[in-house]
Formats: structure tokens, C-alpha cells, sequence
């Protein structure tokens, strides 16, 4: 009981560390993820540091982590790809799959347990938007399909995939921000495979 309390409160101080860090903005995002996710008592440190860096966003950190939990200079593709996946570039119509994939080996690579999650548009409209939202304002919204077809990737209740950042959202608030015509709904499906 004692290990398992070290362990998340090892947790909870690297979450401060890192949002100090950046200003304390992630405080309201990541404790209780931190707490329900802490490293176990098989992590040793690094690892450790490794697994609040995946659960807090923070890409720079997990790359730096992950290097050095694997003690090599190098990125492996794989990494580099999951790196990718969040570019700018990717934030467009056609490039969810890719993404998704990119992001899904990587989680399984660092020992996670994500899975697909398609989204479809059901009505006579097929266009799939996605509100970015800047302090709680709607500011714009992106285009992520014009087929009414959309992939990302689910890790416990977060969606992650380039308009997300590898923080990711909340399901419930992933939904609200995708829009479409009216008339038309988002239909959402957990599936093992693209």
C-alpha cells in the first residue's frame, strides 16, 4: 500500500513539475489522469517519467524519455512517425487514417492499450467539421472530412489525433466539438482495425 502511495505521489509531483514548467496551465487537465494512471511499482524512474509525460501531452517529453529509457541516440521510425502525426499538416481532410495508425503503434509501443474510433456522418450532409476552441471560444472550424468519414484513436476515455495534440480531449467534449450540417449526426463506433 505504501509503494503503491509513493508511486502516485511520484506521479502527482512530476505533473507539478512539468506544469510549473509551462506555467501551471496543464493544473487543470491532467491530475486526475496522473492519479488514475500513476506509474506502478515495477517503473523504475525513468519509465515512470516516461508515463507522466504520455499522460500530460507533452511530446518533447516523451521522446527525451523514451531515449533514454532505451539508452539510444536515435529515434526508431515508429517514434518519428507518432512525432509526425500531430503536425499541422495532418489537421485536413484525408489524413486521419495515417494519423491514426501513427498513433496507435506508438501507444502500443509504450504500453498502452488504445483502440480505433470511427466517426461517421449519418444524413443527407457529409461534412465533418472540428470546432478549435481557444478560452473557451469557439474561434474556427477545421474540415475533417468531406466523405462523412473520420478516424481516431481512444486511450481509456481521451481521443487523441491531430486536431487534439497528443493530450487529447475527453470523448464527451470530442463529440461536442464535432459539428456537421443540420439535419445530419455523428455516429460513433470502436473498431479493432482500420
Amino acid at each position: 500500500m505504501k509503494t503503491s502511495r509513493a508511486w502516485t505521489l511520484l506521479g502527482v509531483l512530476l505533473f507539478c513539475e512539468v506544469a510549473w514548467a509551462h506555467g501551471g496551465h496543464l493544473a487543470s487537465q491532467v491530475p486526475a489522469l496522473v492519479l488514475s494512471n500513476s506509474p506502478g511499482p515495477q517503473d523504475e524512474s525513468i519509465r515512470a517519467r516516461l508515463k507522466a509525460c504520455l499522460l500530460m501531452g507533452e511530446m518533447q517529453c516523451v521522446v527525451e524519455q523514451y531515449l533514454l529509457l532505451k539508452d539510444i541516440g536515435q529515434m526508431p521510425g515508429w517514434l518519428v512517425a507518432f512525432q509526425n502525426a500531430f503536425a499541422l499538416a495532418n489537421r485536413r481532410a484525408g489524413e486521419c487514417e495515417k494519423v491514426a495508425r501513427a498513433i496507435h503503434l506508438a501507444l502500443r509501443e509504450f504500453a498502452q492499450t488504445p483502440v480505433f474510433i470511427r466517426f461517421t456522418v449519418r444524413g443527407e450532409y457529409q461534412r465533418l467539421g472540428f470546432d478549435v476552441v481557444e478560452n473557451g471560444v469557439s474561434v474556427k472550424n477545421l474540415q475533417v472530412s468531406t466523405t462523412g468519414y473520420h478516424v481516431a484513436v481512444k486511450l481509456g476515455d481521451k481521443v487523441i489525433d491531430a486536431y487534439t495534440g497528443l493530450a487529447g480531449l475527453p470523448l464527451r467534449e470530442y463529440l461536442a466539438r464535432l459539428s456537421t450540417e443540420p439535419g445530419s449526426r455523428v455516429i460513433q463506433q470502436v473498431v479493432e482495425q482500420l
